[in-house]
């Protein structure tokens, strides 16, 4: 059985929201067994982090795409749930940053170090919610 468009669009944006965590994860590990500057290394985690960071959150709260979308995958329903994904990640952004915020009174955080674990937080939100809503309004409910 052929999966449709829409299936197989939500799967992948859960999978790579999934991914996202696991490279989040590693960053933090950049992070934090050294001091002072950051290595090659490191700046390319980093770097990738934020690439696919913002790669999902495009594509989960728009309907940018390089190539002709198909019509069905952009009605009123799509539209609707691209615009509550960037609000749950707009949200979520904000929390992590207020949660950063919080920390920072008590360890020391540089803004180099948090930033793209914040923009994480955000675009994995947006993507996960996307993909939710995808399914519901699929299923019906």
């Amino acid at each position: 059985m052929a999966l449709d468009s829409s299936t197989r669009r939500r799967r992948v944006l859960t999978a790579s929201s999934l991914m996202l965590v696991i490279f989040g994860f590693s960053a933090v590990n950049a992070f934090l067994p050294h001091e002072g500057a950051l290595r090659v290394v490191d700046m390319v985690r980093i770097s990738g982090l934020v690439a696919l960071t913002l790669v999902l959150a495009v594509r989960s709260t728009t309907n940018f795409s390089f190539t002709p979308r198909k019509p069905e995958l952009d009605d009123e329903l799509s539209r609707a749930n691209r615009s509550g994904a960037a609000l749950a990640g707009f949200w979520a952004l904000l929390l992590a940053s207020i949660a950063a915020y919080v920390a920072s009174l008590f360890i020391e955080l540089r803004l180099v170090e948090i930033t793209p674990l914040i923009f994480c937080a955000g675009a994995v939100v947006a993507s996960i919610r996307f993909a939710f809503l995808e399914g519901v309004g699929e299923r019906g409910g």
